[in-house]
């Protein structure tokens, strides 16, 4: 999901390729030229990271082995939305692009991306074993299948074992269940877990996927966006008491970090491997970090605490693109395939990057932490936002003006009430 507050302007790109590394490699061809038009055997990726020392790349090196098939890799680092938008309307975009999940719907009215049902149906594919609402994500109103989604990354909340033992506070369920597990049970245990000057209890409102979470977890049918898409529902009672009271650990019960002090990069992951936060929400791609960087501690993952109306996550969807104007359609598109297999997506769950598609893939996820397999019951417990034709241009209207709630200036009522007519406004723009 796009991220525009400065503390988490960079965030989607580190979470969902948190593994990803530096220069390129000569496995995998990069550059910025395009192949030459129509080469079966060749084909461009315009890719918002450079994925080589990646899962990604690894999956991408086994594809090339095996279908013969070159894939040049053209990684854009900063700046990706800009050149995304560049390169699809020239006359001879990449075969595949990254696409940020909020542009789907948009950019598929425009006719820019190719629907992907013929080769669905021409290849019998069997998603039998994906999960129906990510699989389903990409589809559009008319029927057309005009993105993939390769992979998620569902959120769970990590948490210091040793924190919880050291104040005597019994540690979060192993299975997902509400049972001990509410949002007052949360609430009460980060209170326990906090020291004043030492250690928070909790950090829950950084990861902007908490607005849909808790918002559907409190009872709201819709979370952020209604369910055509034409109207801003985080404003409707349930939403917004919902993002209250994951404001109100920090303004009221002071068992959350203060959002002034979150607009550094990294700083809650800095926060929680340091010993000073002892409950984070956050992706299964934050985990790579977290195995390299906690050192004097034990961490592990429980489900988020049961909220009046339901126990849900949102998992962010990694998802790419075939453009309409692609010189290479067909290989992109084994490629896409590749990704979304039991060998490509095991890949991915082997480095603790991404889960697969395929849920046969995931016995391949491994310990620490020692509950890892809750990542995997997530893709029962899922949800996420309903697409709109201008997610992006809702979010920077409404989530710039949400810095006064966590600044604790402001109530969340409010505010998203007086956003909601210009939200709205945005969500229905020709």
């Amino acid at each position: 999901m796009s991220m525009t507050r400065k503390s988490t302007a960079t965030r989607f790109s580190r979470r969902s390729l948190i593994a990803a590394g530096g220069a390129t490699t000569a496995a995998l061809v990069t550059g910025c030229g395009m192949t030459a038009g129509g080469d079966k055997k060749s084909m461009t990726f315009l890719n918002d990271s450079d994925i080589k020392s990646s899962p990604f790349g690894k999956a991408v090196e086994a594809f090339q082995k095996k279908s013969g098939i070159t894939v040049e890799v053209q990684p854009v680092p900063s700046d990706y939305d800009t050149k995304f938008r560049t390169v699809l309307s020239s006359s001879k975009p990449p075969d595949l692009i990254k696409i940020n999940d909020d542009y789907v719907r948009g950019m598929s009215k425009t006719g820019a991306l190719m629907d992907l049902t013929k080769y669905i149906k021409r290849d019998k594919l069997d998603t039998s074993h994906f999960p129906n609402n990510l699989y389903d994500f990409p589809v559009q109103s008319d029927g057309s299948h005009t993105a993939w989604v390769i992979a998620h990354s569902p959120r769970l909340f990590y948490y210091n074992v040793d924190a919880f033992k050291e104040a005597g506070v019994p540690l979060p369920p192993t299975t997902w269940t509400a049972d001990g597990w509410t949002w007052q049970d949360f609430e009460e245990t980060a209170k326990k877990l906090t020291i004043p000057g030492k250690r928070f209890g909790a950090l829950v409102y950084l990861d902007t996927g908490f607005e849909q979470t808790f918002s559907i977890n409190n009872g709201s049918p819709t979370g952020i966006f209604s369910k055509d898409g034409s109207t801003f529902t985080l404003s409707e009672p349930k939403a917004a008491e919902a993002i209250q009271w994951a404001t109100n650990l920090t303004c009221v019960d002071h068992v959350q970090p203060a959002w002034g002090d979150l607009q550094t990069s990294d700083a809650d992951l800095q926060l929680f491997t340091q010993g000073r936060l002892a409950m984070l929400f956050s992706q299964f791609s934050t985990l790579p970090y977290l195995a390299k960087n906690v050192k004097d501690f034990t961490f592990d993952v429980a489900p988020p605490p049961a909220g009046p109306a339901d126990q849900l996550t949102e998992s962010s969807v990694i998802t790419y693109a075939i453009p309409a104007k692609a010189q290479n359609p067909d290989a992109a598109w084994e490629l896409l395939k590749f990704l979304t297999s039991v060998e490509g997506g095991k890949i991915f769950v082997e480095g603790n990057m991404w889960l697969g598609m395929d849920d046969r893939t995931l016995d391949a996820l491994h310990s620490p932490p020692a509950h890892v397999g809750l990542f995997a019951e997530a893709v029962k417990h899922s949800t996420l936002p309903n697409q709109t034709n201008n997610t992006l241009g809702a979010r920077d209207i409404y989530r710039p003006l949400l810095d006064d709630v966590y600044s604790c200036h402001k109530q969340a009522s409010d505010v998203l009430n007086q956003a909601k007519p210009r939200v709205d406004a945005a969500l229905n723009q020709k």
